[in-house]
């Protein structure tokens, strides 16, 4: 089944949903890490696209995902920073075959995580909490009350934002178990070495994120997800996004169904723990264009670093996808992050052309995350629907 919204029925499902509304002259609560933000507001939006052709859109989306077997998938998408389509297809839980989806449901994101734990980290960069390339382990490892191996002794910021500081990738350890909390993984990864040298390759590893995650929380002296509620998601007027464990999901969450046993979302951490709307990562992807309406977490500077791949490494599939700080930059000019973990597919874009989406879904398909890009422009295709910037 496919559940669409108008743009302004979205807007107002969201802000019930939530507890407030966007408020741009909201700060976040007082604080040792309190950058300064910008904000304007925003002018009034046309529709750009017929509810029609939105609808056959939908039946697209839906075919190629809930009818191959997903449990349930959510989209939206915007244009010039303006929302103009959210939908959700599917059902919340196998169990309940009529507990259908709404768009303002959440969904796991997994290493979606990782934008949203960069973007808060560079606000305590901002605020001169923190430097970008200062070395950080030996701090984060006091926080934990053990001593770094000696190899971590220059590893930075920047290199942790860009899985550039030689970090092995632990990619059996967080999800074979081994590790059931990010602490542990956090102990088990500092009192141990590096593959290679900092500043010589992009190894992509979960521990990266783990650590700046455990990393804001021993800055600002609050957990880590009152901290990114505090910094970014409360100003964004973002409410009931929320770290989890791999099982429990609230009324207001998709289940991913998850086999017994498991812990990887305990693990992750700053990685990868997040659940959120896909309006959500919308907004959050384009609350970094500062050109634009609305509050803005970082200046037009420090935002601009994000989607630049980082220069003087090596990459393992440099024609495929490079990286910067907390972003997968594509060869296209587009960037953004996707998510992988147990039943989960998530992926939210930004185009060079000013359109900014997300599909998030709970089942096994697509078999490749990325391939969400595919369906994404197939159902635009499909339903004969051009977005374009600005809109008119």
């Amino acid at each position: 089944m496919v559940r669409t919204l108008s743009i302004l029925l979205a807007f107002a499902l969201q802000t019930s949903s939530v507890g407030a509304s966007s408020d741009p002259s909201d700060p976040p609560p007082d604080s040792a890490a309190h950058a300064v933000a910008t904000t304007t507001v925003p002018p009034a939006s046309p529709p750009l696209v017929d509810a029609e052709s939105w609808a056959v859109f939908d039946q697209i989306v839906s075919n190629r995902l809930v009818d191959r077997g997903d449990l349930a998938a959510g989209v939206a998408v915007s244009v010039d920073g303006r929302l103009v389509h959210v939908a959700a297809y599917g059902r919340r839980t196998p169990v309940d075959p009529i507990d259908y989806t709404v768009p303002t449901d959440r969904f796991r994101i997994a290493s979606i995580s990782k934008l949203l734990t960069a973007v808060t980290v560079l606000r305590l960069v901002e605020a001169g909490h923190i430097g970008l390339d200062e070395p950080v382990a030996a701090r984060i490892a006091a926080s934990l009350g053990v001593s770094p191996n000696d190899g971590w002794s220059t590893v930075t910021v920047r290199q942790l934002l860009s899985h550039t500081g030689g970090v092995p990738k632990y990619r059996g350890q967080f999800f074979g178990g081994d590790f059931t909390t990010c602490e542990g993984a956090a102990i088990y990864g500092l009192s141990n070495g590096l593959d290679r040298s900092p500043g010589t390759a992009h190894v992509y590893s979960n521990l990266n994120f783990c650590l700046l995650g455990l990393l804001i929380a021993d800055i600002t002296g609050r957990s880590y997800e009152e901290s990114v509620n505090d910094l970014v998601l409360r100003p964004l007027g973002i409410r009931g996004a929320r770290t989890v464990g791999t099982y429990g999901a609230n009324i207001s969450e998709v289940v991913h169904p998850s086999a017994p046993g498991r812990a990887y979302m305990e693990a992750l951490g700053g990685a990868g723990a997040w659940v959120a709307t896909p309006a959500d990562l919308v907004r959050l992807v384009d609350s970094l264009d500062t050109t634009r309406p609305g509050w803005h977490p970082l200046s037009a500077e420090l935002a601009a670093l994000m989607p630049i791949p980082m220069a003087g490494v090596s990459f393992p599939d440099p024609g495929q996808r490079l990286y910067g700080l907390g972003t997968i930059v594509w060869p296209d000019g587009s960037w953004g992050h996707t998510g992988t973990v147990e039943a989960t597919h998530a992926m939210v874009a930004h185009r060079p052309d000013g359109v900014t989406w997300s599909i998030l879904v709970s089942g096994e398909t697509p078999a490749e995350t990325e391939s969400l890009r595919d369906v994404f422009a197939d159902a635009l295709a499909g339903a004969g629907i051009t977005l374009t910037a600005p809109l008119a």
